[in-house]
C-alpha cells in the first residue's frame, strides 16, 4: 500500500494562473434548462400528492393494518344497557353521599344526648352539687344572700373604715408645748445624739401612748405641717434646719427613730433603738 497524502501540493503560480484563466473563459452561472425545471416540477408534485393519499388515521396505524383497532357498532339493546349502568352508578353515588350526611347529624345529635345524660347523672349522685351550682346561675351575689347584714365590697361602711384609717394615719400632730430646749442632732453623731432625745423627752414605755400623734416643741418653733404618723414626735434641728423625730411604737426590745422634713413629712434618716424602760 502507498501512503496517499493528506493534503493537495500547493499549487505553483503557473497552474493558479491557469485555473484563473479557465473560469474567466467559463463565464458565471448559466439559467437551468426549461426542460429540466418542468421535470423537476412534476417529480416534487407527484411526491406530495402520494405523501396526502396515504396520511395516517389518528392512531397512527392504517386501517388496512392487521393492528389496526375493530370498530364494533352498539346495537339498541347495548346502548340501552350501557345508559341504564351510568344511571345506577349516579344513583348509588346519591345515597352514599346522603348516609354520610345523616351518620354525622346522628353523631351530633348523640353526642347532645349523651352531655344531657351525663349531667343528669351526675345531678343524681350529688345533688348538693346540683343544688350549688344552681344557686350560683341564679344569684350572682350569692355571698351577699348567704349573709345579708355583711356590707358589699366598696360599700359605704367599707369606705368610711377606709376612711378613719386614713384621717388617723394622715392627722395633724397635737402640738405639745415643752420647756425644753431646742435640742439639735448632728450628722456625724445620729445615734448618740437620738438615744439622748430618747431618754430625755419620752415618758415610760409603760405609759406612752403611740397610737395618736403628738409633737413636743419649744412654743417659738416653727416647722410647716405634715402628715407624720403616729407615735411620740419631737421638734429638733437637724442640719442646721427645723425637723421632726419619730419615735414610733416598740417592737419587742427595739425601737425605729426616723428623722422627718418638716412640710412633707420625708424622711431623711432612720435607725433602730433599743427601748428605755
Amino acid at each position: 500500500m502507498t501512503d496517499t497524502p493528506e493534503h493537495d501540493p500547493p499549487l505553483s503560480p503557473a497552474q493558479e494562473a491557469a485555473v484563473r484563466r479557465a473560469l474567466a473563459e467559463a463565464g458565471g452561472p448559466e439559467p437551468m434548462p426549461d426542460e429540466v425545471a418542468g421535470r423537476l416540477d412534476a417529480v416534487i408534485a407527484g411526491l406530495s400528492a402520494e405523501r396526502t393519499g396515504s396520511a395516517l388515521p389518528p392512531g397512527g396505524v392504517p386501517e388496512n393494518h392487521p393492528e389496526a383497532p375493530a370498530v364494533i357498532p352498539l346495537d339498541p339493546a347495548a346502548r340501552r344497557r350501557r345508559t341504564r349502568a351510568r344511571v345506577l352508578l349516579g344513583a348509588a353515588a346519591a345515597v352514599a353521599v346522603v348516609a354520610v350526611g345523616v351518620g354525622i347529624a346522628n353523631d351530633h345529635g348523640v353526642g347532645a344526648d349523651d352531655s344531657a345524660a351525663t349531667a343528669d347523672q351526675l345531678s343524681e349522685k350529688d345533688p348538693a352539687r346540683s343544688a350549688e351550682g344552681a344557686g350560683s346561675a341564679d344569684s350572682p351575689n350569692a355571698v351577699q344572700d348567704a349573709d345579708p347584714s355583711a356590707p358589699a365590697y366598696g360599700s359605704q361602711g367599707d369606705l368610711g373604715s377606709t376612711s378613719t384609717l386614713e384621717s388617723q394615719a394622715g392627722a395633724t400632730p397635737r402640738r405639745v408645748p415643752t420647756d425644753e430646749p431646742l435640742r439639735t442632732v448632728r450628722v456625724d453623731r445620729l445615734r448618740e445624739d437620738l438615744m439622748a432625745l430618747q431618754r430625755v423627752t419620752l415618758p415610760a414605755a409603760a405609759a406612752a401612748d403611740y397610737t395618736g400623734t403628738t409633737l413636743a416643741v419649744p412654743p417659738d418653733f416653727l416647722c410647716a405641717e405634715a402628715s407624720y404618723g403616729p407615735g411620740q414626735l419631737v421638734g429638733v434641728r437637724y442640719d442646721g434646719k427645723p425637723a421632726v423625730v419619730a419615735f414610733r411604737a416598740p417592737v419587742g426590745s427595739t425601737q425605729e427613730a426616723e428623722v422627718l422634713a418638716c412640710g412633707t413629712g420625708d424622711v431623711l434618716r432612720s435607725m433602730t433603738l433599743a427601748t428605755q424602760d
